[in-house]
């Protein structure tokens, strides 16, 4: 029997699809050198990526192989697909992380910025060193004409063909941020300020894709690049974001706010809580399910997502 013929008699994923799915996703995610961890992928580690995808796909991805896979080759080249566009989503989160810990980094240790007391209103934004404005509420894209106004940004000479360069080199990084700050006349909060970079460089979404030797499966097409006016209203959107994303995070319990940001890694799970890699699983399971209710419809729901991530990992 072939995966696609168990998959049309049982209308689930096997033994033979779940194989499948593993080789598929084996090869698939050394394309994407951004998730590779320290070690290398090992068995285990790859089977960690096997149930998240699991987890995070197994519905739609059966709906879509029912309706589409006519015969075992069809169905390996939909799978495929579904498996490349996950990794490609889980790239551009890690894009969006680094180029947040990079920017926290200028801030934090250049002389232009400080962040704004526990005294005051907007406690713990960033605002321009010995400015007094109060917590920005204006349009997005007046911030975006600033950060695109400052000539000469630089990025780092990079060899690399397989990771994606910086952004950005520091005194550039600095340099749009001060910018950007001026343009708000008050204090933002880093997430606004990541979103004001990605309309900067929207290349940070762009990840980092090499080719295999054997090259296996039909490129993704990920569609045309934004323009500037679509990267305006996608700045706007993940504003509103941050605030459903504050809500959302205030109606978690506070177990539930501790395993977010591990919402992928169940095995920090398994070490936070004490429970099983079955249980692990479940747990985050359950929780993703819960915030996808309370998530619905509102707005960008990827981008509101990683806003409850890093809300709950730095403790807000």
């Amino acid at each position: 029997m072939s995966a696609y013929d168990e998959l049309r008699e049982h209308r689930r994923f096997g033994p033979l699809c779940l194989a499948l799915t593993f080789r598929l996703l084996s090869e698939e995610v050394r394309r994407f050198p951004a998730l590779t961890p320290e070690q290398g992928w090992q068995p285990a580690e790859l089977e960690d990526l096997l149930g998240e995808f699991l987890v995070d796909r197994i519905k739609p991805v059966t709906a879509n192989l029912l309706a589409l896979a006519t015969d075992e080759d069809s169905l390996g080249k939909l799978l495929r697909t579904s498996i490349r566009r996950w990794l490609v989503d889980r790239a551009r989160t890690t894009a969006v992380g680094a180029l947040r810990r990079a920017l926290e980094k200028v801030l934090s240790t250049t002389s232009d910025f400080e962040q704004v007391p526990a005294s005051e209103p907007g406690a713990g934004r960033w605002r321009l060193a010995g400015s007094g404005g109060a917590p920005w509420g204006g349009k997005f894209e007046h911030l975006v004409e600033a950060a695109r106004g400052v000539p000469n940004v630089k990025i780092p000479k990079w060899s690399s063909e397989t990771r994606r360069a910086p952004v950005a080199d520091s005194a550039s990084i600095a340099a749009v941020a001060k910018a950007v700050l001026t343009a708000a006349g008050g204090s933002l909060e880093l997430g606004q300020l990541v979103v004001v970079f990605l309309a900067r460089f929207p290349v940070v979404l762009d990840p980092v894709v090499i080719s295999l030797d054997e090259d296996a499966g039909t490129p993704v097409d990920l569609g045309d690049e934004l323009t500037p006016e679509e990267q305006v209203v996608a700045a706007e959107q993940e504003l509103e974001a941050a605030v459903v994303a504050a809500e959302i995070v205030g109606m978690l319990a506070p177990r539930e706010r501790k395993i977010v940001p591990y919402l992928d890694n169940p095995r920090a799970i398994q070490a936070l809580l004490g429970i099983g890699r079955s249980q692990a699983y479940q747990r985050a399971k359950r929780l993703k399910e819960k915030l996808a209710q309370l998530i619905g419809d509102s707005g960008d729901a990827s981008a509101v997502a990683r806003e409850v991530i890093w809300l709950c990992k730095n403790g807000r």
